[in-house]
């Protein structure tokens, strides 16, 4: 990328005094909902496919502990910069900056093109602070999503995670506090007809909050998921004043498969809901912008040994069957989490085919789906 020498000289500033923080000015605001994070670490499929366990599943169920969620952020002893491009950088330059002192871009391709179908387009972060391999993504358009303010997405390669993302139209500018102090304000670049900003922070470091301005002052502002080392999940946006959802965390399953430790948790709060897996040593997880009212449907589950399948219930199922093709049966009861239902199970890929049903206390049929996994 082509840096002027105006920009060239902001970096250096920024590296000897540190970034400035804005005074806000709020003002009234519409309720605004965010998007569901993609670019999660997710190994599985979409809802909708299942694989079923070849051999018993043992699960155990633990009481849900209703507690905030203790997040571990990245060491405070970090830096980060950003900045707009210059105007003579390349077509589908988003942003610039460092991360601890190393270099990083992000940058778009044109929609069909670089390997991208029909209406796609590939986001490529690229740098020293991403690895000699950099870390590429083939995206939708760039589109803003009008039930959030700035559609964000996630993603990570090494130690560092970009986010990125389309503005709305009344956008000025968006601030991102980091947990070591840093405030970093990214003003919106427009690649191939759209309105983008972006940033790159160290994976895993706390990320406090992106608050999004309008000509006017403050519109809202988003408290994220923090994934422990991976990335932050922006969900729910809060009008200013606008009260937090309380913040819960329950492990919704865990037991031994096939002699293998696995295990599932949900988090619930200002970001709506998330949920993390582990098991095999392949971790996974999800996150949706609700706090409740996700119905009964399997969200996801983690490639490895064992697979994990996470699930949300209505309230009233509760329990849920899965059948595996030569008949057995497990059974898994569903745990609340602030407000939502979940249910988890572990699983094997060496049968391709499964059907689990959701109960109610009286036996009846909530949900029921019959599932196959190709390949």
């Amino acid at each position: 990328m082509i840096i002027g020498d105006e920009n060239d000289l902001r970096e250096q500033l920024d590296r000897a005094f540190g970034p400035v923080t804005p005074s806000p000015a709020p003002i009234e605001g519409a309720v605004q909902r965010g998007k569901a994070i993609r670019g999660r670490r997710r190994a599985g499929a979409v809802a909708g496919l299942a694989v079923v366990a070849a051999v018993a599943v043992a699960v155990v169920v633990q009481p849900v502990q209703h507690s905030a969620r203790a997040t571990s952020p990245a060491s405070g002893h970090y830096t980060a910069t950003v900045h707009v491009p210059s105007p003579n950088a390349p077509a589908g330059a988003i942003a610039y900056g460092t991360v601890n002192g190393q270099w990083w871009e992000l940058v778009a391709s044109k929609p069909g093109t670089e390997g991208a179908g029909h209406g796609k387009q590939l986001v490529t972060a690229s740098g020293a602070a991403f690895g000699p391999d950099g870390v590429s993504d083939i995206e939708l358009p760039f589109t803003p999503d009008p039930s959030s303010p700035v559609a964000l997405t996630g993603l990570q390669s090494g130690t560092t995670q970009c986010q990125f993302g389309a503005v709305a139209a009344d956008v000025s500018y968006v601030t991102v506090r980091l947990g070591n102090g840093t405030v970093l304000t990214l003003h919106p670049v427009t690649v191939f007809g759209v309105r983008v900003v972006a940033f790159a922070a160290p994976a895993g470091a706390e990320i406090v909050s992106a608050t999004v301005y309008s000509s006017h002052g403050e519109i809202s502002r988003a408290i994220p998921f923090n994934d422990p080392g991976g990335l932050a999940t922006f969900g729910l946006w809060l009008t200013p004043g606008q009260r937090q959802p309380a913040r819960f965390s329950g492990r919704i399953g865990s037991g031994i498969f096939d002699g293998k430790a696995w295990s599932a948790t949900a988090y619930a709060g200002p970001w709506g809901v998330c949920v993390e897996t582990s098991g095999g040593g392949t971790d996974g997880g999800d996150c949706a912008p609700v706090s409740s009212g996700l119905g009964t449907n399997l969200m996801f589950w983690t490639a490895g040994s064992p697979e994990v399948a996470v699930g949300s219930a209505a309230p009233r199922v509760t329990r849920i069957v899965v059948t595996r093709p030569d008949g057995t049966t497990t059974q898994v009861r569903p745990v609340t989490v602030g407000a939502q239902k979940f249910f988890t199970f572990a699983m094997s890929a060496s049968h391709k085919e499964l059907r689990w049903a959701a109960y109610d206390s009286s036996g009846g049929v909530v949900a029921s789906s019959e599932l196959t996994l190709d390949g």
